[in-house]
């Protein structure tokens, strides 16, 4: 279910005509585990309050007015007002045979969403049933005509449950967005750095680096777009015959940046890729710089991000989010990075925060 589907599950339930908007958000945040650590999950929630007003399902508060929370991008609704939906003329579904590789469908209550999902993929295994894997936007596109109606079909409850699956019964693969890289050099290491003018800054210092066998690959990505295409590195590291030993990851120190740490290493991992290991060097230097202030983040969630740095980075970085406070990446300049990487030492242990 996606997050609005959650949402209206739960205004089902109720009996007051507005809502609070945190209820469905920790509806939503109930009904998708990775939700409440996305790095988009404030977005996430922007589209599904905008859907639901789309289908009729709520009111939001007036544009511009005082029933928005702007304390950050997107604003999100503090409240909505639900709306009576028209009484819609049940529809049963007809039997039908269903392809053995199915079978599983004739003893479950389906749902007409359930009925539609299923069935172009009943049709599709009974006329294709040797059909050859293609990516899943493809076969979203043949099956229903629309190439995002699969996005996201591996959160979808017959999935999760082990039912459905995507290789056998879809005959399809995913098939992110690669990861911006790019070769400097032929050392055994990558560093992925999250911010544009950082990479542009370190691209061009490591461009110049006086012994180019210290140098390896430098990646662009951050968010949802990396952890999403961490994986594609496998291909790049292949065709170039350039494998990669060490995995460095720069993001800024605020929420987003090292809660997509945290899921870009349990990522790597599942892909069976080296650890992922925060660039120690660059964070030490970042933590000289001036910070910023934000609004307040739950500490739990602050933990729980700062979890995957090491000590006592983790603590100083725990330190100033309490405090209302991050650092971005652009605080750093590149005239400060150049003057930390030593061009005397190998650029892998300043990287990593070693001698």
């Amino acid at each position: 279910m996606t997050p609005a589907e959650h949402m209206t599950a739960f205004l089902a339930h109720q009996t007051v005509k507005r809502v609070g908007f945190d209820l469905l958000a920790q509806a939503a945040d109930a009904g998708d585990s990775s939700l409440p650590t996305s790095p988009l999950r404030r977005r996430i929630l922007a589209g599904a309050a905008a859907q639901l007003a789309g289908l009729g399902t709520v009111r939001l508060p007036a544009a511009g007015g005082r029933g928005w929370d702007h304390s950050a991008e997107p604003p999100l609704p503090l409240w909505v007002d639900r709306l009576t939906p028209r009484r819609a003329r049940t529809q049963r579904p007809g039997p039908r045979a269903w392809v053995e590789p199915l079978s599983f469908a004739t003893h479950l209550p389906l749902s007409q969403a359930d009925l539609d999902l299923l069935s172009p993929i009943n049709d599709h295994l009974r006329d294709h049933p040797d059909a050859k894997p293609v990516p899943v936007p493809e076969r979203s596109y043949e099956l229903y005509g629309d190439e995002k109606r699969l996005a996201r079909i591996t959160s979808h409850r017959l999935v999760t449950a082990g039912l459905l699956s995507i290789s056998g019964h879809l005959r399809a693969f995913p098939s992110p967005a690669p990861l911006a890289m790019y070769e400097l050099g032929p050392a055994p290491w990558m560093l992925i750095v999250e911010n544009s003018a950082a990479f542009t800054s370190l691209r061009r210092i490591l461009n110049r680096w006086p012994r180019r066998h210290e140098v390896g690959w430098l990646a662009y990505g951050g968010g949802d777009h990396l952890i999403a295409s961490l994986s594609t590195c496998l291909d790049s590291f292949e065709e170039r015959q350039h494998p990669a030993d060490h995995l460095l990851l720069y993001t800024d120190l605020d929420l987003d940046g090292l809660e997509c740490g945290r899921l870009a290493a349990e990522r790597a991992r599942e892909a069976g890729l080296p650890s992922l290991e925060p660039a120690v060097g660059l964070y030490q230097q970042l933590l000289t710089r001036l910070p910023r202030t934000v609004s307040p983040v739950h500490v739990d969630r602050i933990h729980a991000a700062a979890s995957w740095l090491p000590e006592p980075l983790a603590s100083h970085a725990c330190r100033l989010m309490r405090d209302h406070e991050v650092l971005r990446q652009e605080a750093l300049s590149g005239p400060e990075v150049e003057a930390l990487l030593c061009p005397g030492r190998a650029v892998l242990p300043q990287l990593l925060g070693g001698s």
